[in-house]
């Protein structure tokens, strides 16, 4: 699809919220980046989970900025030896479509990625719980709530084996 100059200066512009935890802190861009369509911006809660994001600053600003498109990236500080993939699918569906209804956002939810050196718990149950969880999200979206893996392997992640490396948050 090729547009011309003429439609790029008629048509309103999109504002994009992503909303989550450090992964987003990381992303290599300066909140907020305008692009001809787009303008994004960035609301980072270093630490946050599904179960406490609404208690947090930077969920408040988000609501507030009334975004067209919210991109969700939360769910790996969830994740625990307790964690039930069903139980955690269904969170964070239920927390998207919060989303879309207080601020008549499209909620696109990220994939949660592996980490080679999770919290209080081993890598390789970590990522079981989060292929599980993924996989869930997949099959119960509908059409208006989405989900997107990102493409992240293993290989993506940092020094800490939690959070991305440069080259991971580009991609991301």
């Amino acid at each position: 699809m090729q547009f011309s100059t003429s439609q790029a200066s008629s048509d309103p512009v999109k504002k994009v919220g992503i909303l989550g935890h450090s992964y987003v802190r990381r992303l290599p861009f300066t909140s907020p980046l305008q692009l001809p369509w787009f303008e994004v911006r960035k609301f980072d809660s270093p630490g946050a989970k599904v179960s406490n994001i609404t208690q947090r600053s930077e969920w408040m600003r988000c609501m507030e900025y009334r975004p067209d498109i919210v991109l969700l990236v939360l769910g790996g500080n969830d994740i625990n030896v307790d964690t039930k993939p069903n139980e955690l699918s269904h969170k964070i569906k239920d927390l998207a479509l919060l989303i879309e209804e207080l601020t008549g956002a499209d909620c696109l939810i990220l994939s949660i990625e592996p980490r080679l050196q999770p919290r209080d718990i081993s890598s390789g149950q970590y990522n079981t719980i989060t292929r599980s969880v993924n996989r869930l999200l997949g099959r119960m979206l509908d059409s208006k709530s989405r989900f997107r893996g990102s493409g992240l392997q293993k290989e993506d992640l940092g020094y800490d084996g939690v959070h991305l490396s440069l080259e991971g948050n580009q991609k991301l």
